[in-house]
């Protein structure tokens, strides 16, 4: 990849040739250069707003994926084989403690 002060006076060198060869297209050239200045500096200095958008939506797209992965590690915690104790499961717990009340 070159420079840009060699991209630069490539350039500089091309437009030289160019107009040293057709000076009818040099004159053309200076005048359009000279009646719309700032359309052409807007352009060469300013990225275009449609990039802009596209990183900004791939960085919340990514940012939202992200926190749902996050989520969803959190809310499905499985428990280790040694928290629960051999034959005992939560549901059966559940109805050991409630049986008491349920008798009228």
């Amino acid at each position: 990849m070159s420079h840009p002060s060699d991209d630069r006076s490539d350039l500089a060198a091309i437009e030289r040739a160019l107009t040293r060869d057709d000076p009818a297209l040099a004159a053309t050239m200076d005048t359009l250069n000279q009646q719309f200045p700032e359309q052409s500096a807007t352009r060469a200095s300013k990225p275009t707003g449609r990039r802009d958008r596209r990183v900004v939506m791939a960085f919340v797209l990514g940012a939202i994926a992200l926190l749902a992965l996050l989520i969803t590690g959190l809310l499905t915690d499985s428990p280790s084989p040694g928290d629960e104790e051999p034959g005992v499961r939560p549901a059966a717990l559940a109805v050991a403690a409630a049986a008491p009340y349920l008798t009228p």
